[in-house]
């Protein structure tokens, strides 16, 4: 009769061993998944932030490409798509979007687009932008002697 309550006392202890064991488990899963469900929150806004990115590169290739002229004769024209340039960035900087600065080549931030021998300066090609800390479009970059 011992030797039977003692076998059951360890298959007891076993069970509940095994059912700690499950409910960490279990603990450990809730968090993993709320992690992964908050990234996800996060990140949501990825897509329509690339869109915008292209936009807003298009609108500064427009105004550095823009002829003297034009800019003389149509200032009102030129503030105006100004302004649509700093409403983006101040839309991409409210969800924590920042333009990759291009000071040194690092291959973590920067796509090596063209080289011109061993170079030591980094000339932007393509602006770059990190989303929370996270890289959604790596700087284009030309490096030059």
């Amino acid at each position: 009769m011992t030797e039977d309550i003692l076998k059951l006392k360890k298959e007891a202890a076993e069970y509940l061993n095994n059912w700690k064991r499950e409910r960490a488990d279990l603990i450990n899963y809730k968090k993993d998944e709320a992690r992964r469900v908050e990234e996800i929150i996060r990140f949501a806004n990825e897509g329509l932030a690339l869109e915008i990115i292209d936009i807003l590169d298009n609108l500064e290739i427009a105004m550095r490409n823009l002829p003297e002229e034009m800019k003389e004769k149509h200032d009102d024209w030129l503030d105006g798509i100004e302004k649509a340039v700093s409403d983006f960035q101040r839309v991409l900087a409210r969800y924590d979007i920042s333009r990759i600065p291009v000071e040194k080549f690092d291959p973590a931030l920067h796509e090596a687009v063209h080289t011109e021998r061993d170079g030591d300066r980094v000339e932007e090609v393509r602006a770059g932008y990190t989303m929370q800390g996270r890289v959604i479009r790596p700087s284009r970059v030309k490096i030059v002697k």
